[in-house]
């Protein structure tokens, strides 16, 4: 008598193992082969998959009625179908920037000037004789002369003069950088200024004139500081032309500040946009990965058996069984 019997009806694989083939093979080998009808019934199709052709035809052999081919799917390894075009959503119309307003045109702004600079004085502390300090003083009530005259490049020279003999007091660096802005040379201005705070960082003198040097060369941050600083130590001094100005360079410094801060807010907005735009895009190519991989991991059916836990343990024998 026949030991197999197998038959696929309405769709469903039959397999009945009869005693007599049972006494040929050990219990370890049944049970994998019950496993694999257990698979088997639970879909036919799988008798087409390239790794059970010799199943395949044993059962035609028998002369079972197999179940139709299913439509072909990719092979396993081979590159997972093209994905879907992913549906690009309209991004937010970005709000057109407004056109910045033209600066207005400054006819008071002075061209920097550049180095070298009138010569500073000597550097520390000199004990000064009093033939220096008469000649010093000298020198200092010919510059207030030639500058009572409106002679301003002699004022600058005998203010100089007596600079360079050293044991300079603020305001003299001072009343040199008032002549050296009246001369058009803003920079050198400064510097004096600069050197002026040193010896003395409260001389509002050197405060005032600094600010206005920094306003005719469009430093409207450290002018408006200037001339705040200028009004605080010495209020009495700050005439009505001070005043004005600086109202004016408090007016300027602030429109500027409104514009950095309007460029910053931009700046950090479009920063937020394409850091978002990176996450989605991101995101979007892991989803892609992560089908192509299921795609792939569900292709080819039934792969060297690994439908099953363990592949088809046994199955080495099952070949010699049948």
């Amino acid at each position: 008598s026949s030991c197999l019997g197998a038959e696929v009806q309405g769709g469903k694989f039959c397999f009945e193992i009869q005693p007599p083939f049972t006494a040929m093979v050990d219990a370890s080998q049944v049970k994998a082969l019950e496993a694999f009808v257990a698979k088997f019934k639970e879909d036919p199709t799988i008798i087409h998959s390239p790794e059970l052709a010799f199943f395949k035809d044993f059962l035609a052999c028998l002369g079972a009625t197999l179940p139709a081919k299913p439509p072909a799917s990719p092979a396993a390894g081979a590159s997972p179908p093209p994905a879907a075009e992913p549906v690009v959503e309209e991004e937010e119309e970005e709000e057109e920037e407004e056109p910045e307003e033209p600066e207005e045109e400054d006819p008071d702004l002075l061209p920097k000037d550049d180095p070298p600079f009138p010569e500073k004085a000597p550097e520390g502390e000199l004990e000064l004789t009093d033939e220096q300090l008469d000649k010093q003083g000298d020198a200092q009530g010919a510059a207030a002369e030639a500058l009572g005259d409106g002679n301003l490049e002699e004022a600058l020279a005998k203010f100089t003069e007596a600079i360079k003999i050293g044991n300079v007091a603020a305001n003299l660096y001072a009343k040199r950088a008032e002549v050296l802005l009246k001369l058009k040379r803003p920079c050198a201005c400064i510097a004096d200024c600069d050197s002026a705070l040193s010896v003395n960082q409260n001389n509002a003198r050197a405060y005032r004139v600094r600010g206005r040097a920094n306003r005719l060369v469009g430093n409207w941050e450290q002018a408006h500081k200037d001339l705040a600083q200028a009004q605080s130590l010495d209020f009495d001094s700050f005439a009505d032309a001070d005043i004005e100005l600086k109202k004016l360079v408090a007016s300027k410094w602030e429109k500027i500040q409104v514009k950095q801060r309007s460029a910053r807010l931009k700046a950090e907005e479009r920063k937020k946009k394409e850091m978002k735009k990176r996450k989605e895009e991101a995101k979007r190519i892991y989803e892609e990965q992560k089908k192509a991989e299921a795609a792939g991991a569900s292709a080819g059916g039934f792969p060297g058996g690994g439908g099953f836990p363990g592949g088809f343990p046994g199955m080495g024998g099952m070949g010699g069984m049948m």
